[in-house]
């Protein structure tokens, strides 16, 4: 947080020698500055932990692929599914529970996978029910147009591995998504 509080301080400080309105442009988002009052502008900052913190997430997320499956495991050497999202969510400040089914719980519901993001929790029935939240994944990508993604988990045969929501296994015991990120 610091980092991007020092990223604002200097943008701030090269926009306010800039009388007129300039947008400048950051890969995640815009920070627009509208008007100058006394020496310094008047900037709109759009929420960036929306896209900027799941996109963050994902990418911490693919460093660790191939890492093995141990249940209850929650560190780098082994993880299980919740405990790779637990792990994964304290980095950006978020205490989530152990359990698969407490996590499906948290944030907002996301009712249609068009609308998934980066960083989306999505959960699926386990192997001995199918409508028993029982599996934690993350989402990596998702397609606006067919609502199917592809997500990063811990797989009980692969460890951390990429799936798609199309794949046999995922596509039937598909339960529900939540948005932690705002």
């Amino acid at each position: 947080m610091r980092r991007f509080a020092a990223i604002f301080i200097v943008l701030i400080t090269a926009l306010s020698a800039a009388a007129q309105s300039a947008t400048v442009r950051h890969r995640c988002w815009d920070i627009v500055v509208e008007r100058e009052t006394e020496d310094r502008p008047y900037v709109l900052v759009p929420m960036m932990e929306t896209v900027d913190s799941g996109a963050r997430l994902v990418t911490m997320a693919m460093d660790y692929l191939g890492t093995p499956y141990r249940y209850a495991g929650r560190s780098p050497k082994a993880f299980d599914c919740a405990g790779f999202a637990l792990y994964l969510y304290r980095h950006f400040g978020y205490s989530l529970p152990g359990w698969s089914g407490a996590q499906a719980r948290l944030g907002t519901e996301v009712s249609d996978t068009r609308n998934l993001r980066p960083g989306d929790l999505v959960f699926f029935g386990g192997r001995g029910n199918k409508k028993i939240v029982g599996h934690t994944g993350i989402v990596v990508d998702a397609d606006a147009n067919s609502g199917t993604f592809r997500f990063i988990h811990a797989s009980t045969g692969a460890g951390v591995i990429i799936s798609r929501s199309t794949e046999d296994y995922y596509r039937m015991r598909y339960i529900t998504a939540r948005r932690i990120f705002r």
